[in-house]
């Protein structure tokens, strides 16, 4: 599967749960969209870019996994940060949002960075055997 489609998948499957959980929890719309926003845009651009770059160079993944984890880190502790400290608010459902959006969604990405990887251990045993 290409990142384009898992992005896109990625985006149907957190919309559809927002849209699911905003039945029952509809006071909180704007909390839980707010948890899942930031983790769904940084997924995808994260799968995208690894995609990109293990097929074009490889040797440059783990450097570029590290930096992006140190940014990720940095982003996520002001987005929190910023919506805890200084919107109206209520942090819990947010907070709530935010943790299981962040855990399902890099649980996914590890999914797909493992099928990009068998994919191309794949194609060079088929290549290389031949």
């Amino acid at each position: 599967m290409s990142s384009r489609k898992f992005s896109a998948l990625l985006t149907i499957l957190c919309f559809g749960t927002w849209g699911l959980s905003i039945i029952f929890l509809k006071q909180y719309a704007a909390e839980i969209f707010l948890g899942m926003a930031v983790p769904l845009i940084v997924g995808i651009v994260t799968v995208v870019k690894v995609e990109s770059i293990f097929q074009r160079r490889p040797e440059k993944l783990t450097s570029f996994m590290m930096k992006a984890f140190g940014g990720k880190m940095v982003l996520y502790g002001l987005y929190l940060g910023a919506i805890v400290g200084f919107s109206a608010f209520n942090e819990r459902p947010f907070l709530v949002s935010f943790v299981v959006y962040f855990a399902a969604l890099h649980m996914l990405e590890a999914l797909f960075i493992r099928t990009v990887f068998k994919g191309s251990k794949a194609r060079n045993e088929g290549s290389g055997g031949e």
